[in-house]
């Protein structure tokens, strides 16, 4: 059996640590290179690739079978070693730093830069954590081998289980991200002082436990994070408020993507969301107030002073709303105004109700686009909760001049559901080879209409 409970506890707390580290890193991730599953890929082979490794080289190690003081030795030195490398990986202000040397580089493919990050940051110390298993092994006796192997996979596999949960439905929820990455890195630094307190040297390891154990504080502290106007940093999303005085305006950026805008002047206001409003919202009939259904709510900036129209708004993070009306709107919202913190798919899937108006909102960030949303599936289901003469809105940033694949895709995606669609091009927004494309439709498809070749032409009926 193992000598030492606080070694049986070191597998379980590097378990834990693990999982966190992978949802951290993919959630870290997102504002700059999105969450589709290619990236998500790339982190999850950076983790467990590098774990086997380590699995095998903990078993590899010189120590003598029993050496309890070599293990801790060793584990100290991987432990300390580890939440260093992963402060730099997972802290907000080295990763704005790092991501704009990347783009300063040139490296501004996604992917790449998911690559070069889970390279330098998740891969050697996921290594050296993955040792630890068989590095505690070293401890056991032989008689006891089997009942301890299946104790330490029982603890390991726990841990894991714990990283997965309360990582990220308790701390990134409750607490922010920030403060869950101090805690897990915390959890390694407070490790490795337990496991080297038996050693010579204690106050040198004292020393440096604490001033990595301050660093790490400091710099996932929510002053930290607040230097960088993030007012939200939950599972769901990063949230920041830049304000311009020149215009007096405020921008809502999440996930490194302008969201939303309000202005003293309504003419400094998005674009789009200034369209919509003139030519769609303002041309409703207003017998009635009419149901309107905004799929990424953003600032909430659609309709934002309409008071007689019923908005109905849905986007996943629950703090979206609480956020916005004390950071960003500095107001409540009106009565008309309902909020929903739910998936937009599973709110599609569930809904009953049917809507005069579907504003689709949710494609303003080319790198972080949601893959459950540009689907023939996901338009099918928007269409769905469409009343009888209802309008579809789709905002997407795209290439005006179907310049690249995904501009040619989406476009034929939606008309495979929406077959008389308008695409509207707002020039004033273009940045690059990309601006804001609206797509207007309705429920039509039921309305009569032919294809014309040179053996049935009617053109000239329905003419």
């Amino acid at each position: 059996m193992l000598s030492s409970p606080l070694l049986l506890g070191a597998i379980a707390i590097e378990g834990y640590v693990v999982l966190a580290v992978e949802l951290l890193a993919i959630r870290q991730l997102t504002p700059y290179v999105g969450n589709a599953t290619d990236t998500v890929a790339i982190v999850i082979a950076a983790v467990l690739l590098p774990l086997a490794l380590g699995y095998e080289a903990g078993g590899r190690a010189s120590l003598a079978q029993g050496d309890e003081t070599g293990v801790r030795r060793q584990l100290t030195r991987n432990l300390l070693i580890a939440a260093l490398v992963l402060s730099f990986g997972l802290s907000h202000p080295f990763l704005a730093a790092f991501f704009q040397i990347l783009d300063g580089l040139g490296l501004t493919h996604r992917l790449v830069q998911a690559s070069v990050h889970a390279c330098l940051f998740l891969v050697y110390p996921i290594y050296l954590l993955g040792q630890t298993l068989p590095l505690v092994a070293y401890c056991s006796t032989g008689a006891n081998l089997p009942r301890s192997t299946g104790l330490m996979l029982f603890l390991s596999t726990l841990g894991s289980f714990l990283g997965s949960v309360v990582s990220t439905l308790v701390f990134m929820t409750f607490l922010g991200v920030h403060i869950t990455v101090a805690i897990t890195l915390g959890l390694l630094v407070l490790l490795a002082a337990l496991i080297g307190w038996r050693m010579e040297g204690r106050s040198r390891l004292a020393l440096t436990s604490a001033a990595l154990g301050l660093y790490i504080a400091f710099i996932n502290s929510p002053a930290s994070v607040e230097a960088y106007g993030i007012v939200s940093n939950n599972l769901y999303s990063e949230v920041r408020v830049v304000a311009n005085p020149a215009e007096d305006s405020r921008l809502l950026i999440i996930n490194n993507s302008p969201s939303s805008k309000v202005a003293a002047h309504p003419e400094h206001r998005f674009a789009y969301v200034k369209f919509i409003e003139k030519e769609v919202i303002r041309k409703l009939d207003s017998a009635r107030p009419q149901r309107i259904l905004v799929i990424g709510a953003g600032g909430f900036t659609i309709g934002l002073e309409d008071r007689f129209n019923d908005y109905t708004y849905v986007d996943i993070d629950p703090a979206l709303r609480d956020v916005s009306e004390e950071h960003f709107l500095h107001r409540p919202l009106g009565p008309n105004k309902t909020f929903v913190p739910e998936s937009a798919r599973a709110f599609l899937r569930r809904n009953k109700q049917t809507y005069d108006v579907v504003v689709l909102d949710a494609f303003t960030n080319r790198i972080n686009l949601p893959p459950d949303l540009i689907t023939q599936e996901a338009f099918a289901a928007a269409k769905q909760a469409l009343a009888p003469g209802g309008q579809v809105i789709m905002n997407i940033i795209t290439s005006p001049t179907f310049a690249d694949r995904f501009s040619r895709s989406i476009d034929a995606t939606i008309r495979s559901v929406f077959p008389f669609v308008t695409r509207q091009i707002l020039p004033q927004t273009q940045t690059g080879k990309v601006a804001s494309v609206l797509y207007l439709s309705g429920r039509l498809e039921n309305e009569p209409y032919d294809i014309y070749t040179d053996d049935r032409n009617r053109s000239f009926l329905d003419h």
